[in-house]
């Protein structure tokens, strides 16, 4: 009786066995199956992006995010004809390479958008004022200078002029301490409460005990200091806000906001 349990038990090891021998076979030819087949894939995909290469065509560019620059200058610095060239052998890195070579621009992204076109994308610079030095520039609130663009248009900015030391060039931030000095004074006059941000056309920083803020209307003067101008322009705000009305009187020569509590009005002379 026990000779014949032993057989019987070493008859289901061998199936067992077999089995699983059968199982290890199957699960090999499916992993050699699928490797061929994604080997096969890959090679079929790396044809066809070569092949494509050399099919798709450029048929348009679409720009966006430009304002100071046209598209035709954007197509100037790429030097790239609007259409025919082939489209994937336009390598985006050196889009945004030569994109970035205008001081206009801050930044720039190029993209495929098959079949036939090229997306371009720039964030140009916010020049916040002109500045006055060895010419006219323009200026952001990272202290960037630009030039001024050979274009029809009216640009509502301030001028800073008379800024000590040397600017720098075009193309760069500048080297001189008042630049990035005048820029932080624009910025902060650009949060606070109309009219005054709008009233404000130049800033002179001739060296003095005070710097003069002239208003559009180019009569009348403010006077501030350079160190505390942030509280003083925030109370010449509140006062041209509730208190003046130059459609109702005559312009002041000058407003000193460099006295604490007080604002000091002096009037225009008769001649």
């Amino acid at each position: 009786m026990m000779a014949v349990q032993q057989k019987t038990t070493r008859r289901a090891t061998i199936k067992k066995k077999k089995r699983r021998s059968l199982k290890a076979g199957v699960w090999y030819v499916l992993m050699l199956t699928a490797l061929s087949l994604l080997a096969w894939g890959y090679h079929s995909l790396d044809s066809y992006l070569q092949t494509a290469t050399g099919q798709f065509e450029l048929e348009s560019i679409k720009v966006s995010g430009n304002d100071i620059l046209s598209r035709a200058d954007v197509l100037k610095l790429l030097g790239l004809p609007a259409r025919g060239q082939k489209l994937l052998a336009i390598n985006p890195a050196d889009v945004r390479k030569k994109l970035l070579k205008s001081p206009f621009v801050k930044s720039a992204s190029a993209v495929h958008s098959l079949p036939s076109t090229l997306r371009i994308h720039v964030v140009e610079r916010k020049p916040l004022a002109f500045l006055y030095g060895r010419g006219l520039n323009l200026v952001d609130r990272e202290g960037f200078i630009m030039p001024v663009p050979a274009l029809s248009r009216v640009w509502n900015l301030p001028v800073i002029r008379n800024v000590p030391g040397r600017l720098g060039i075009q193309g760069a931030v500048s080297t001189a301490p008042g630049v990035h000095r005048a820029v932080a004074m624009i910025d902060w006059i650009n949060r606070l409460d109309a009219p005054l941000p709008q009233l404000i056309s130049e800033l002179d920083f001739s060296p003095g005990t005070y710097l003069n803020l002239y208003l559009r209307d180019g009569r009348t003067v403010l006077r501030v200091s350079e160190k505390g101008y942030k509280k003083q322009l925030y109370k010449a705000a509140g006062f041209f806000k509730d208190y003046v009305d130059f459609k109702k009187q005559q312009r002041p020569a000058y407003i000193d906001l460099r006295f604490d509590n007080q604002i000091v009005v002096g009037e225009r002379t008769k001649s």
